[in-house]
Protein backbone atom coordinates (compact mmCIF):
# COMPACT_ATOMS: atom_id res chain seq x y z
CA UNK A 1 0.00 0.00 0.00
CA UNK A 2 3.21 2.21 0.06
CA UNK A 3 4.97 4.05 2.62
CA UNK A 4 3.28 6.20 5.21
CA UNK A 5 4.31 9.95 5.18
CA UNK A 6 6.28 11.41 7.61
CA UNK A 7 4.32 14.10 10.14
CA UNK A 8 5.90 17.32 9.78
CA UNK A 9 7.71 18.31 13.69
CA UNK A 10 5.61 20.01 16.22
CA UNK A 11 8.06 21.54 18.31
CA UNK A 12 5.38 21.17 20.89
CA UNK A 13 6.12 17.27 20.66
CA UNK A 14 10.01 17.20 21.46
CA UNK A 15 9.67 17.66 24.90
CA UNK A 16 8.20 14.39 24.79
CA UNK A 17 11.29 12.93 23.26
CA UNK A 18 13.80 13.91 25.73
CA UNK A 19 15.83 10.33 25.09
CA UNK A 20 16.33 9.77 21.79
CA UNK A 21 14.02 6.78 19.93
CA UNK A 22 11.99 7.26 23.02
CA UNK A 23 8.92 9.19 23.10
CA UNK A 24 6.81 10.05 26.75
CA UNK A 25 3.26 8.99 25.88
CA UNK A 26 1.42 9.88 29.08
CA UNK A 27 3.35 12.95 29.08
CA UNK A 28 2.03 14.03 25.41
CA UNK A 29 -1.59 12.59 26.83
CA UNK A 30 -1.49 15.36 29.37
CA UNK A 31 -0.41 17.96 26.84
CA UNK A 32 -3.49 17.02 24.70
CA UNK A 33 -5.91 16.95 27.01
CA UNK A 34 -5.21 20.00 28.33
CA UNK A 35 -4.70 21.34 25.16
CA UNK A 36 -8.37 20.12 23.53
CA UNK A 37 -10.51 19.16 26.72
CA UNK A 38 -9.62 21.82 29.46
CA UNK A 39 -9.63 24.62 27.32
CA UNK A 40 -12.91 25.18 24.81
CA UNK A 41 -11.04 24.23 21.55
CA UNK A 42 -13.30 21.77 19.91
CA UNK A 43 -16.21 23.78 18.64
CA UNK A 44 -17.96 20.85 17.69
CA UNK A 45 -19.30 19.99 21.08
CA UNK A 46 -19.84 16.16 21.00
CA UNK A 47 -16.83 15.35 19.72
CA UNK A 48 -14.89 16.52 23.11
CA UNK A 49 -16.08 12.74 23.85
CA UNK A 50 -14.47 11.61 20.68
CA UNK A 51 -11.26 13.78 21.48
CA UNK A 52 -10.74 11.64 25.64
CA UNK A 53 -11.86 8.28 23.91
CA UNK A 54 -9.06 8.63 21.36
CA UNK A 55 -6.47 10.19 23.53
CA UNK A 56 -6.33 6.63 25.80
CA UNK A 57 -5.27 4.69 22.33
CA UNK A 58 -2.63 7.45 21.39
CA UNK A 59 0.12 4.75 21.38
CA UNK A 60 -1.91 2.59 18.87
CA UNK A 61 -2.23 4.37 15.26
CA UNK A 62 -4.56 2.21 13.81
CA UNK A 63 -7.10 1.98 17.11
CA UNK A 64 -6.81 5.71 17.25
CA UNK A 65 -8.06 6.38 13.78
CA UNK A 66 -10.24 3.18 13.81
CA UNK A 67 -12.36 5.22 16.58
CA UNK A 68 -11.94 8.55 14.94
CA UNK A 69 -13.46 7.37 11.40
CA UNK A 70 -16.27 5.15 12.76
CA UNK A 71 -17.39 8.47 14.88
CA UNK A 72 -16.97 10.22 11.95
CA UNK A 73 -18.93 8.10 10.18
CA UNK A 74 -21.66 7.69 12.37
CA UNK A 75 -21.95 11.25 13.30
CA UNK A 76 -22.55 12.30 9.73
CA UNK A 77 -25.14 9.42 8.63
CA UNK A 78 -22.48 9.35 5.59
CA UNK A 79 -21.95 5.69 3.98
CA UNK A 80 -17.66 5.49 3.96
CA UNK A 81 -15.55 7.38 6.02
CA UNK A 82 -11.62 6.92 4.44
CA UNK A 83 -8.37 7.79 5.64
CA UNK A 84 -5.01 7.92 4.11
CA UNK A 85 -1.54 9.41 4.90
CA UNK A 86 0.21 11.32 2.04
CA UNK A 87 1.15 14.64 0.58
CA UNK A 88 0.70 17.12 -2.20
CA UNK A 89 3.42 16.56 -3.87
CA UNK A 90 3.52 12.99 -3.74
CA UNK A 91 2.64 11.30 -7.41
CA UNK A 92 0.29 8.96 -5.55
CA UNK A 93 -2.28 8.72 -2.66
CA UNK A 94 -2.90 5.37 -0.72
CA UNK A 95 -6.65 5.25 0.96
CA UNK A 96 -8.19 3.53 3.12
CA UNK A 97 -5.56 3.46 6.16
CA UNK A 98 -8.70 3.68 8.46
CA UNK A 99 -11.71 2.80 6.31
CA UNK A 100 -15.60 3.19 8.64
CA UNK A 101 -18.46 2.00 6.06
CA UNK A 102 -22.48 2.16 7.21
CA UNK A 103 -23.09 -1.60 8.11
CA UNK A 104 -26.90 -0.99 7.18
CA UNK A 105 -25.53 -1.08 3.30
CA UNK A 106 -23.63 -2.86 0.94
CA UNK A 107 -21.03 -0.44 0.66
CA UNK A 108 -18.21 -0.96 -1.38
CA UNK A 109 -14.25 -0.16 -0.41
CA UNK A 110 -12.92 2.91 -1.63
CA UNK A 111 -9.55 1.15 -1.04
CA UNK A 112 -7.58 -1.35 -3.94
CA UNK A 113 -4.70 0.42 -4.98
CA UNK A 114 -3.70 3.74 -5.38
CA UNK A 115 -4.93 7.08 -6.76
CA UNK A 116 -3.32 9.56 -9.12
CA UNK A 117 -2.71 12.24 -6.51
CA UNK A 118 -2.03 14.80 -9.42
CA UNK A 119 -5.71 14.97 -9.95
CA UNK A 120 -7.36 18.15 -9.87
CA UNK A 121 -9.38 16.52 -7.15
CA UNK A 122 -6.85 15.83 -4.65
CA UNK A 123 -5.02 18.83 -5.21
CA UNK A 124 -8.28 20.49 -4.08
CA UNK A 125 -8.64 18.75 -0.99
CA UNK A 126 -4.51 18.81 -0.81
CA UNK A 127 -4.18 23.03 -0.91
CA UNK A 128 -8.54 23.99 0.44
CA UNK A 129 -7.88 26.01 3.91
CA UNK A 130 -11.66 24.61 4.42
CA UNK A 131 -13.32 20.99 3.34
CA UNK A 132 -14.01 20.42 -0.18
CA UNK A 133 -18.00 19.85 -0.56
CA UNK A 134 -18.47 17.58 -3.82
CA UNK A 135 -22.18 17.34 -3.94
CA UNK A 136 -22.47 15.90 -7.36
CA UNK A 137 -19.39 14.08 -8.78
CA UNK A 138 -21.63 12.21 -11.59
CA UNK A 139 -21.47 15.84 -12.90
CA UNK A 140 -18.68 17.74 -11.38
CA UNK A 141 -16.26 19.29 -14.03
CA UNK A 142 -13.43 18.61 -12.03
CA UNK A 143 -13.46 14.89 -12.15
CA UNK A 144 -11.45 13.06 -14.86
CA UNK A 145 -12.38 10.06 -16.74
CA UNK A 146 -10.07 8.32 -14.69
CA UNK A 147 -11.46 9.28 -11.49
CA UNK A 148 -14.54 8.94 -11.97
CA UNK A 149 -14.49 5.41 -12.85
CA UNK A 150 -13.10 5.31 -9.68
CA UNK A 151 -15.76 6.80 -7.64
CA UNK A 152 -18.44 5.36 -9.99
CA UNK A 153 -16.43 1.85 -8.35
CA UNK A 154 -16.61 2.43 -5.34
CA UNK A 155 -20.34 3.89 -5.80
CA UNK A 156 -19.18 7.38 -4.59
CA UNK A 157 -22.20 10.05 -5.48
CA UNK A 158 -21.07 12.56 -3.31
CA UNK A 159 -18.35 13.27 -0.87
CA UNK A 160 -16.90 15.75 1.68
CA UNK A 161 -13.07 15.95 1.81
CA UNK A 162 -10.24 17.80 4.31
CA UNK A 163 -6.28 17.42 4.23
CA UNK A 164 -5.24 16.51 7.98
CA UNK A 165 -2.95 19.77 9.08
CA UNK A 166 -0.28 20.56 11.59
CA UNK A 167 0.84 24.08 11.77
CA UNK A 168 -0.36 24.44 8.21
CA UNK A 169 1.50 21.16 6.87
CA UNK A 170 -0.74 18.81 5.37
CA UNK A 171 -0.14 14.74 6.36
CA UNK A 172 -2.90 13.29 5.50
CA UNK A 173 -6.59 13.18 3.62
CA UNK A 174 -9.90 12.40 5.40
CA UNK A 175 -13.01 11.87 2.96
CA UNK A 176 -16.72 11.81 3.97
CA UNK A 177 -18.51 9.48 1.09
CA UNK A 178 -22.41 9.21 0.45
CA UNK A 179 -22.57 5.90 -1.70
CA UNK A 180 -26.49 5.49 -1.50
CA UNK A 181 -28.11 9.32 -2.34
CA UNK A 182 -26.06 12.71 -2.13
CA UNK A 183 -25.29 14.42 0.47
CA UNK A 184 -28.41 16.23 2.70
CA UNK A 185 -28.39 19.66 2.79
CA UNK A 186 -27.33 20.63 5.82
CA UNK A 187 -25.09 23.11 6.52
CA UNK A 188 -24.83 21.04 10.25
CA UNK A 189 -23.11 18.63 8.62
CA UNK A 190 -20.38 20.25 6.62
CA UNK A 191 -19.79 22.66 10.18
CA UNK A 192 -19.27 18.79 12.46
CA UNK A 193 -17.06 17.75 9.41
CA UNK A 194 -14.48 20.68 9.55
CA UNK A 195 -14.61 21.08 13.29
CA UNK A 196 -13.96 17.59 14.04
CA UNK A 197 -11.30 17.41 11.27
CA UNK A 198 -9.64 20.75 12.21
CA UNK A 199 -10.33 20.27 16.31
CA UNK A 200 -9.51 16.71 16.79
CA UNK A 201 -8.96 14.31 14.08
CA UNK A 202 -5.80 16.59 13.56
CA UNK A 203 -3.62 17.03 16.24
CA UNK A 204 -4.66 13.99 17.55
CA UNK A 205 -3.56 11.55 14.79
CA UNK A 206 -0.39 14.04 14.54
CA UNK A 207 1.04 12.69 17.49
CA UNK A 208 -0.22 9.03 16.96
CA UNK A 209 1.09 8.72 14.17
CA UNK A 210 4.67 10.55 15.27
CA UNK A 211 4.61 7.53 18.00
CA UNK A 212 3.76 5.36 15.86
CA UNK A 213 7.16 6.42 13.61
CA UNK A 214 9.85 7.30 16.77
CA UNK A 215 9.21 4.12 18.97
CA UNK A 216 9.19 0.59 19.10
CA UNK A 217 6.59 -1.36 21.74
CA UNK A 218 10.05 -1.88 23.78
CA UNK A 219 10.43 2.13 23.63
CA UNK A 220 7.66 3.41 25.13
CA UNK A 221 7.90 6.01 28.31
CA UNK A 222 5.21 5.58 30.73
CA UNK A 223 6.37 8.35 33.22
CA UNK A 224 4.32 8.02 36.93
CA UNK A 225 4.04 4.61 38.56
CA UNK A 226 6.71 2.38 36.88
CA UNK A 227 4.84 -0.26 35.29
CA UNK A 228 6.91 -3.77 35.40
CA UNK A 229 5.26 -5.76 32.97
CA UNK A 230 3.15 -9.16 33.89
CA UNK A 231 2.59 -11.97 32.03
CA UNK A 232 -0.30 -13.90 32.98
CA UNK A 233 0.84 -15.46 36.05
CA UNK A 234 1.43 -12.86 37.45
CA UNK A 235 -1.16 -10.65 36.54
CA UNK A 236 -3.07 -12.01 38.91
CA UNK A 237 -1.19 -11.16 41.87
CA UNK A 238 -1.02 -7.82 40.03
CA UNK A 239 -4.78 -7.60 40.81
CA UNK A 240 -4.63 -6.99 44.56
CA UNK A 241 -3.17 -4.09 44.28
CA UNK A 242 -6.42 -2.76 42.41
CA UNK A 243 -9.22 -1.10 44.35
CA UNK A 244 -12.48 -2.57 44.60
CA UNK A 245 -13.25 0.43 41.86
CA UNK A 246 -10.73 -0.19 39.66
CA UNK A 247 -11.34 -4.63 39.45
CA UNK A 248 -14.86 -3.56 38.13
CA UNK A 249 -13.49 -1.22 35.95
CA UNK A 250 -10.77 -3.69 34.71
CA UNK A 251 -13.77 -6.07 34.28
CA UNK A 252 -15.40 -4.30 32.17
CA UNK A 253 -12.61 -3.31 29.64
CA UNK A 254 -12.03 -7.12 29.62
CA UNK A 255 -15.49 -7.29 28.47
CA UNK A 256 -14.70 -4.82 25.38
CA UNK A 257 -16.62 -1.85 26.74
CA UNK A 258 -15.47 1.34 25.46
CA UNK A 259 -14.44 4.13 28.00
CA UNK A 260 -18.06 5.96 27.43
CA UNK A 261 -19.87 2.96 27.88
CA UNK A 262 -17.77 2.08 31.33
CA UNK A 263 -18.96 5.56 32.62
CA UNK A 264 -22.34 5.28 31.78
CA UNK A 265 -22.38 1.85 33.71
CA UNK A 266 -20.20 3.34 36.60
CA UNK A 267 -22.15 6.57 36.70
CA UNK A 268 -18.80 8.46 36.74
CA UNK A 269 -17.31 11.67 34.37
CA UNK A 270 -15.17 10.35 31.48
CA UNK A 271 -11.99 12.20 33.46
CA UNK A 272 -12.91 10.05 36.26
CA UNK A 273 -12.78 6.65 33.84
CA UNK A 274 -9.56 7.97 32.13
CA UNK A 275 -7.88 8.48 35.27
CA UNK A 276 -8.56 5.00 36.63
CA UNK A 277 -7.97 3.64 33.22
CA UNK A 278 -4.31 4.98 33.50
CA UNK A 279 -4.09 3.76 37.37
CA UNK A 280 -5.40 0.34 36.45
CA UNK A 281 -2.29 0.34 33.19
CA UNK A 282 0.64 1.49 35.36
CA UNK A 283 -0.50 -1.12 38.06
CA UNK A 284 -0.38 -3.99 35.68
CA UNK A 285 2.65 -2.95 33.41
CA UNK A 286 0.21 -2.75 30.58
CA UNK A 287 1.78 -0.11 28.32
CA UNK A 288 -1.54 0.99 25.96
CA UNK A 289 -5.49 -0.23 26.77
CA UNK A 290 -4.93 -2.63 23.94
CA UNK A 291 -2.29 -4.22 26.01
CA UNK A 292 -4.72 -4.13 28.93
CA UNK A 293 -7.42 -6.04 27.66
CA UNK A 294 -4.88 -8.78 26.31
CA UNK A 295 -3.38 -9.23 29.39
CA UNK A 296 -6.84 -9.20 31.08
CA UNK A 297 -7.88 -11.67 28.27
CA UNK A 298 -5.33 -14.43 29.62
CA UNK A 299 -7.04 -14.84 33.40
CA UNK A 300 -9.53 -17.53 33.58
CA UNK A 301 -12.72 -16.09 34.62
CA UNK A 302 -11.93 -12.44 34.97
CA UNK A 303 -14.15 -10.57 32.63
CA UNK A 304 -17.54 -12.79 34.59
Amino acid sequence: MGGVAEVPVNEDLKVYEDQPGFFDVLGAQRELRSQLLDQPVVRHKPARDLAAHMLLHLDDLHRCWSIGTMWLRSELACHRVDTGFGHAAAPEYHPSFSEAKNGDYDVPSFGCGAVDNRDPIMQAMWSGQRPVIFADLKHDRRVTPKLRQRLSGARTKSKFGAALRVRGNSFGLICADWTEHEVPSESGLFDCFEQTVTDVLSPIIAVAQRISQTVGSEQVLTRGPKCVPHDGRHAICALDGLTISELEIARLVAQGLSYKEIARIRDRSLSTIDHQLRSIRAKLGAQSTAGLVSLLAGLDNFRH
